[in-house]
């Protein structure tokens, strides 16, 4: 079960994430979680939206370069331990994990880890057989 990620290259310039979030707020477009990773000349902000085909289209019309990614959302509680328990399963089934990024969700009283692996098909299946169920797109709203 994989959630579709908005990744956004974006200029270093001052107002570029401004742009990005109101474009996505004028048009109902809702964010539960973001990353911002940086380099001397440009970032990437990943973005876990409420529709990602219409964000997509909406940044594209503005001129942002922009793609969708899968990711998995992973519940986890939110406290000490929580994360070292996820990776244990992953690294035991080598899976290695490309980035993540995490985020409090009241719904299920913990937290959801948003993962990208060198296999996320894998790496979901392996979570579902120790009854860790991933999170849907339509679940994170």
């Amino acid at each position: 079960m994989n959630v579709k990620q908005l990744s956004v290259f974006v200029e270093n310039k001052s107002g570029r994430a401004y742009a990005i979030a109101d474009t996505l707020s004028k048009n109902d477009i809702n964010i539960s979680a973001l990353s911002i990773a940086d380099t001397s000349e440009y970032g990437i902000m990943r973005l876990i939206v409420n529709d990602p085909e219409k964000a997509k289209g909406l940044l594209q019309e503005s001129g942002v370069m922009v793609k969708i990614t899968d990711v998995i959302a992973i519940p986890m509680g939110n406290n000490p331990g929580a994360l070292t328990n996820i990776l244990k399963i992953l690294t035991e089934n080598d899976i290695s994990v490309k980035y993540m990024y995490a985020f409090v969700n009241k719904r299920n009283d913990g937290a959801v880890l948003i993962t990208k692996t060198n296999d996320n098909d894998t790496a979901v299946l392996t979570l579902k057989k120790l009854g860790i169920d991933p999170i849907s797109q339509e679940e994170l709203f």
